[in-house]
């Protein structure tokens, strides 16, 4: 680190030296007015300004992507690992277990029987390796300035909670935000080189011995062995926690997914016909729906239908009086036309277009009576 702060020192001053020599340079071309040594003097110039800006985005990129690499195991999922610090004759029922979250406690694995009384009452005796696997990474803690440590609590759905270290026995707890307010819950942290948690700055985790053979994680966060914080006579191991790593499993493949091309036709079909048997259905559903509700169909057009009634009570009509006119004069506004009788402006019913000299107006047509005739 020395060296690295002597040579970026000596370049700055190499880099001082040359800016000075390039704007003296640039200095005198301007006063004797040789405009070849400006021009000349001018690149030299930008180089030693631009440069430096250069190499230092560089460098900064360079820092803050080192710096990412290093910091992106906090946001992995890691398991936390036990061993003891001093040598025990009950070392073999810690080191290179895995810590387990049972009863909202910490544990350290084992086959040793535990007992738990929930609020019913009801006294359940299981093994702290049924135990869910620590597997935590750091998140801010919300309102603060340092850093939590979370973990999950079931695999299916990954559910979430706080560790932290309870403020009155120091135990090592997991629990919602809630439950985890008012005690320890951070700064944790772990070393650079072996990755061993911290909590507060240092390592003061614990071992406890609660019933033979079931060990529970603490903080000796007065560092005196736990003094009035357990019975006399208990137990007590100092322990390392050492983040690793958790084990990718094989992803589970959809059974149902389509591998080759056969199957995603087959897939595609059957889509289809699905879809299908969905529309005729619905259009199904409307026609039963209109049955039920008849005066919800639209209306037929007016004059689209003649009943009966309207048929039965129609006026006979004697269409004998009609007639073809055949205008002898077709230069003439003459034509061959059917023609009713009309009454015009000044014919008589029943005479043809031709007979009158002009047609100022349509007129509406009507039936004579035949009584008249």
């Amino acid at each position: 680190m020395d060296d690295e702060h002597v040579l970026k020192d000596y370049i700055a001053q190499l880099h001082g030296q040359h800016l000075d020599t390039a704007l003296t340079s640039l200095r005198h071309a301007v006063k004797s007015g040789d405009a070849q040594q400006v021009v000349m003097a001018i690149p030299m110039l930008l180089a030693l300004t631009i440069c430096p800006a250069m190499l230092g985005t560089q460098e900064a990129i360079r820092q803050s992507q080192a710096k990412n690499k290093r910091e992106e195991h906090r946001a992995r999922r890691c398991n936390l690992i036990a061993s003891c610090v001093r040598p025990s004759i009950r070392a073999g029922d810690i080191d290179g277990k895995i810590v387990v979250l049972k009863h909202g406690k910490l544990y350290i694995a084992s086959e040793s029987t535990i007992s738990h009384v929930d609020n019913q009452e009801t006294t359940t005796t299981t093994t702290t390796t049924d135990g869910h696997p620590f597997a935590g990474y750091f998140l801010p803690y919300p309102d603060s300035s340092y850093e939590g440590i979370v973990s999950t609590i079931t695999e299916d759905p990954p559910m979430l909670n706080w560790i932290y270290v309870d403020r009155e026995t120091y135990e090592v707890k997991h629990g919602l935000r809630v439950d985890a307010q008012p005690h320890i819950t951070g700064p944790f942290d772990c070393t650079r080189q072996d990755r061993r948690m911290t909590l507060e700055g240092w390592e003061g985790f614990v071992a406890v011995e609660e019933t033979p053979g079931v060990w529970a994680l603490y903080f000796d966060r007065d560092d005196n062995g736990l003094k009035g914080k357990v019975p006399f006579g208990t137990r007590v191991l100092e322990v390392e926690l050492t983040r690793r790593e958790k084990k990718e499993r094989k992803p589970r493949r959809d059974e149902a997914e389509a591998t080759t091309l056969d199957e995603m036709m087959a897939q595609h079909k059957e889509r289809g016909r699905v879809e299908e048997e969905e529309k005729e259905q619905f259009l199904g559903k409307d026609e039963i729906f209109l049955e039920k509700f008849p005066s919800i169909r639209e209306p037929e057009p007016a004059g689209s239908e003649v009943t009966q009634t309207a048929a039965d009570d129609a006026i006979p009509v004697d269409w004998s009086h009609l007639s073809l006119g055949l205008d002898n004069d077709r230069e003439s506004v003459g034509s061959k036309t059917a023609v009713p009788s009309i009454c015009g402006d000044e014919g008589e019913p029943g005479a043809t277009i031709s007979d009158k000299p002009t047609a100022a107006a349509y007129q509406q047509p009507y039936v004579e009576d035949v009584s008249h005739m």
